[in-house]
């Protein structure tokens, strides 16, 4: 049984390597786009993804490989916008981001242009997260996940299963109260090792304030305030459960915000409908944390209460456990719903993969437990002292398997469900040639699409200095291709948003490369010229 354990745990820290790479945000768009090349520098950088980001860092590598200072980032609405510095050197820039996605994961990557140049590709731009850095992370959410609904779940047991006066309570609380301590420590380091891998940082960056920060302003920070804040609710709860109502009302109140943490970062944050998936979230870990949090107690009540006691006290558990376990089937079903969005991608892909170790698991622990309702408990009241060794050892090993559970669970929490991956937004983006051209302190990004001989859609995005989109009184286009002897063909820009100006059905007949003008008049004495080339082709 070690060797499997050791083996599985193995098998998952493995998987858990890797996924973090696996990013849930999509750069589904940039200015400059990746590999253009530009007749002179850009005022900014903009990079869209699909659905908002928080930035981690921003770094830009000219020519020579020279970091070049830049200001801190602005995002908003999925989008992140760098100011770039005056100047830029011709040859080959690398604009290298990290930011983290809505459910706390972080993406990462690169683009290049080039000014008055093409961009040379180098053959490896680096930025990865040190595997020992996933590692621990993965190892430590594990850990956070099973102290934490541990925890919380002996409080409910004290609750639920013990009652007020029972003095099996006294013999559980020390322990309790040292599992709340620890759940504590790890939620902490969790949130820690969580900006660590957001950064990309090695793991000796712990010793400074950078990977806490990171970490305690995504998603993981306030679900790791308010665990803590439950945590604190369980320790109070503990001190007062003899006293009165308030400490039970606080151990349940501490389980309920335990639940409710769970919700608030990874998968969760993002599926939708967000109505549906946090509170089948929050119930899922409640009667997890239920079912986890009594494996110690029962294991203790079976080695130290007279029989008699225990068999009532076991048969008092196993009343309540069998509407927690319906409960949390039926939320676990829902969330394999919300997340699985393609039953085949179950077998092809790593998410479906921990999914199932996941269940095999959990049905396990389902035989496990239904063994113990129906064949050792009965055996406490016709065997005694030897019933209630053979239940305790039975218990023993569910706490084996649900750690593998846990393990799994934690592996989940790392890897992107299918739903993040069944419509790939870059598959909806149509081939096309994009260049960003700056005249007069503005920017107008000219996007053709798709640049192909026939008929063509012209944009061109305008924005200031300050990166605001530029409201033009009125834009208009015209494309000339010279070496073919054909002139330019002229088109009228209508406004189609703020800083937005398109025509569709723009007819280019050849392939080539096409010279653009495209003017903006942005006030009533200023018209600005930008000139581009657009090259079109198969």
């Amino acid at each position: 049984m070690r060797r499997l354990v050791v083996g599985w745990i193995a098998a998952l820290m493995l998987l858990s390597l890797s996924a973090p790479v696996l990013a849930h945000a999509v750069l589904v768009e940039s200015a400059p786009e990746d590999g253009a090349r530009l007749d002179s520098p850009p005022a900014e950088a903009v990079l869209r993804f699909n659905e908002p980001v928080r930035p981690v860092s921003v770094t830009l590598i000219g020519p020579g490989g020279v970091t070049l200072p830049l200001p801190a980032p602005a995002a908003g609405d999925g989008a992140l916008r760098v100011a770039l510095p005056g100047g830029l050197a011709v040859g080959t820039h690398i604009l290298s981001y990290r930011v983290s996605s809505a459910d706390g994961h972080p993406v990462a990557g690169s683009l290049l242009f080039g000014i008055g140049a093409e961009p040379e590709r180098p053959v490896e731009l680096g930025g990865a997260t040190p595997p020992a850095t996933l590692l621990a992370a993965a190892a430590v959410r594990a850990l956070h996940y099973g102290s934490l609904l541990a925890a919380v779940g002996g409080g409910l047991f004290l609750v639920l299963v013990a009652g007020r006066w029972s003095p099996l309570n006294r013999r559980l609380r020390p322990g309790l109260c040292l599992g709340v301590g620890a759940a504590a420590l790890v939620a902490l380091l969790n949130a820690g090792l969580a900006g660590a891998v957001l950064e990309g940082a090695p793991l000796s960056a712990l010793a400074g304030a950078s990977p806490w920060i990171a970490g305690l302003t995504s998603t993981a920070g306030p679900s790791a305030l308010l665990a803590l804040l439950s945590l604190i609710a369980v320790a109070l709860g503990l001190a007062l459960e003899e006293r009165g109502t308030a400490g039970r009302v606080l151990l349940v109140a501490g389980a309920v915000g335990a639940a409710l943490a769970l919700a608030m970062t990874g998968h969760a944050a993002t599926a939708e409908p967000r109505w549906l998936s946090v509170p089948l979230v929050a119930l899922h870990g409640l009667a997890v944390a239920f079912w986890i949090g009594s494996f110690w107690p029962l294991a203790m009540l079976l080695r130290t209460e007279p029989p008699t006691e225990s068999l009532r006290l076991v048969r008092r558990f196993s009343a309540i456990a069998v509407p927690a376990v319906a409960v949390l089937l039926l939320a676990g079903a829902g969330l394999s719903v919300l997340q699985i969005a393609d039953p085949r991608s179950i077998l092809t892909t790593a998410y479906g993969q921990i999914w199932t170790g996941k269940i095999v698991c959990a049905l396990a622990l389902l035989g496990l437990a239904a063994v113990n309702r129906w064949r050792l408990t009965p055996r406490l009241e016709t065997m005694g002292a030897e019933g209630a060794a053979r239940l305790r050892a039975s218990v023993h090993t569910e706490m084996v398997v649900a750690a593998l559970v846990v393990l799994f669970t934690a592996g989940l929490g790392t890897t992107p469900p299918p739903r993040t991956q069944a419509a790939p937004v870059f598959a909806e983006k149509p081939a096309g040639f994009s260049t960003a051209v700056v005249a007069r302190g503005r920017m107008a990004i000219v996007t053709v699409t798709p640049a192909t001989p026939g008929a063509n859609r012209v944009e061109m995005r305008l924005t200031g200095p300050d990166g605001a989109p530029v409201d033009a009184l009125e834009a208009s286009a015209e494309l000339a291709l010279p070496a073919a002897g054909i002139e330019g063909i002229t088109r009228p820009l209508p406004k189609l948003a703020p800083g937005v100006y398109a025509a569709d059905g723009v007819i280019l007949p050849v392939a080539g490369s096409w010279a653009v003008r495209l003017d903006a008049l942005v006030s009533d004495f200023e018209k600005v010229p930008f000139r581009a080339t657009v090259l079109v082709g198969r």
